[in-house]
């Protein structure tokens, strides 16, 4: 151990003894947080990663482990075309004014270098996912290539670390943790499709049993909890240090420079001291009410599928030493429709907007006065984004309304597809859905209107007939029909609602994430009041704020800037370590 050396100023606490001393100090272990330790450790940096839980992974953990990244070299191979300018045209018309060429073109430069960067020689990879960019009409977009995924993983590999990685959300998981990936979901809908499908189905789930006799939960691994466990194997085999149950507690100056952190580790309070600085990653602000209102009262919601952790330490630690928070984006968060059920305790739990039900034909948005707002089979993020605009702030009730028919074939919330769910009446009688024999009767127990609620449906079956939405172009592109049933024509997201029992489910407004965050420059580097580089502090993840400005222009557009700015961070804090060690040495040769 050694004593700081530079003078401290004012906001320093007197010299003394540091209680570690590493190169780079990372907090949060979501995709930011690993890949910039991962960056660092390739680098030669010595690195120190702390999280605040006792599990590793963050909301990362939980997510579709989808990263948007143009121009990488997973579409390359697959024989897709796309170019930077392009790219760079398409997020130029998707964010509009809220567009900062700084952080568009430091993300568009790095992306294809730091994403091969963290696949060289190590565990991390991804795979080329043919999805299409969100708005496919916008100038610049392209039907696919942009998006890449962590491939699947064995999670026998990590050993015991296997339980240090955050399972996934339970309801995205059957059987009680057996994870389905995207392009397994129609084995299991219809096992007995033919002898290769049963084959399938019968070897994962034998292979889950097996998992379950020395694990809480199965060990093939997908999406985001891929990601994670790829990563955390990867910085084991560099023996990184990850402190677990490390929460930060202040960022600690000397000479206008952040220079380490006080930290809280089994009961102690210690002093860190980062000779490259520090990165912030621990996830933003969804769980943290009173910073909600302060950074997001004009969107108030209640719910997030954020980690529980992620409260806005890191930006409020970066605030007391200067930083500054970037309000100026076109929301707060990225967004999702979401359900709500109650546990066994009462408390209410929020549900993604599925992967089985999105987009599908035969489901309406209606408002309170039972009319469509919105094309159902757009982004999630976009359908909240008009939620508001039709005064979900204001606290109005909105709904899917479906048939039985829809439920039947797709699932809604958290009922799965038959036969998987053999009646809805559990489902009604929990309150978690609402179903009636007619719709005036459904109307009734929403609280909609009810003549508007039939002219709807009436209007949306005749739109089915003719496959045309004239009020919202509903399967009109190539992401619409991307969730589309491939065997309905003549549009795949439209059939009509016409089976009884109508049913509706009640929807909310839920933030994924928050966008609002620390103000940075293209290096990653968290601005002061003035604007000015505050020296030695890195911010990435949801710490700061989105270069995508509170917009959603394609899949993985999180992790993706995640990955980049991580990358971008660690190369900044690396080179001035570079001419700081230069200079010394410079120094002791006169």
């Amino acid at each position: 151990m050694t004593q700081l050396l530079d003078t401290p100023d004012r906001s320093s606490p007197a010299p003394r003894l540091w209680d570690r001393e590493v190169d780079l100090l990372i907090f949060g272990s979501g995709a930011g947080g690993l890949s910039a330790s991962l960056f660092a450790a390739k680098k030669g940096l010595e690195v120190l990663l702390c999280e605040k839980s006792d599990l590793i992974g963050g909301t990362t953990a939980t997510s579709g482990g989808v990263a948007w990244i143009p121009g990488n070299d997973q579409a390359k191979q697959a024989g897709l075309k796309d170019s930077i300018d392009d790219a760079r045209s398409y997020l130029r018309h998707e964010l509009g004014n809220y567009y900062r060429a700084d952080l568009i073109d430091a993300f568009l430069d790095s992306g294809r270098t730091a994403l091969n960067a963290i696949e060289t020689d190590t565990e991390v990879k991804f795979d080329h996912l043919p999805w299409p960019d969100y708005h496919p009409e916008q100038a610049g977009a392209v039907p696919k290539g942009r998006s890449v995924v962590a491939r699947p993983f064995d999670g026998r590999r990590l050993g015991r670390d296997f339980a240090l990685v955050r399972p996934p959300i339970h309801r995205l998981m059957i059987l009680g943790g057996l994870m389905i990936g995207a392009e397994e979901i129609p084995d299991f809908l219809n096992p007995f499709a033919s002898p290769k499908v049963f084959g399938r189905v019968v070897r994962k789930v034998a292979r889950y049993a097996s998992d379950r006799v020395r694990n809480q939960r199965g060990t093939d691994v997908r999406n985001g909890n891929a990601l994670v466990s790829r990563l955390l194997l990867s910085l084991r085999q560099r023996n990184v240090p990850i402190w677990t149950e490390a929460p930060l507690v202040s960022l600690l100056t000397s000479g206008g420079r952040v220079v380490g952190a006080t930290l809280s580790r089994g009961g102690k309070t210690l002093r860190i001291h980062a000779r490259s600085g520090v990165v912030l990653a621990t996830g933003g602000f969804p769980r943290n009410a009173s910073m909600r209102r302060e950074y997001g009262n004009d969107y108030p919601h209640d719910f997030t599928l954020a980690y529980e952790g992620n409260t806005g330490d890191g930006i409020q630690a970066a605030l007391a030493v200067g930083g500054g928070v970037d309000t100026e984006l076109a929301s707060p968060g990225l967004w999702t429709p979401a359900s709500v059920v109650k546990d066994r305790d009462g408390k209410e739990i929020p549900v993604i907007y599925g992967y089985l039900d999105r987009g599908r034909p035969g489901i309406i948005a209606v408002n309170a006065e039972g009319k469509r707002f919105v094309n159902e089979s757009n982004s999630y993020h976009d359908i909240v984004m008009a939620m508001y605009e039709q005064g979900a702030g204001d606290g109005a009730h909105f709904y899917f309304v479906c048939d039985r028919n829809f439920v039947r074939k797709h699932g809604l919330g958290v009922m799965r597809p038959s036969p998987m769910t053999l009646s809805i009446k559990p489902f009604v009688r929990s309150g978690y859905i609402h179903a009636a024999d007619t719709l005036t009767g459904l109307a009734r127990q929403i609280g909609v209107n009810a003549q508007g609620l039939a002219e709807t449906v009436k209007r949306h079956n005749e739109f089915a007939r003719t496959g045309i939405d004239l009020d919202f172009g509903k399967g009109a592109n190539v992401y619409n029909r991307q969730f589309g049933d491939k065997g309905v024509e003549p549009n795949p997201n439209l059939v009509p609602i016409v089976e009884p029992p109508f049913i509706a489910l009640r929807i909310h407004a839920a933030t994924l994430g928050t966008t609002r965050g620390l103000r940075t420059n293209g290096d990653a580097q968290a601005l002061d009041t003035s604007g000015n580089p505050i020296d030695g502090l890195y911010a990435c993840g949801n710490e700061l704020a989105s270069a995508m400005r509170g917009l959603y222009p394609g899949g993985g557009v999180t992790i993706g800037p995640a990955i980049v700015f991580a990358f971008r961070a660690v190369e900044h804090a690396a080179a001035r370590t570079e001419r700081f060690i230069s200079a010394e040495n410079d120094g002791k040769d006169q």
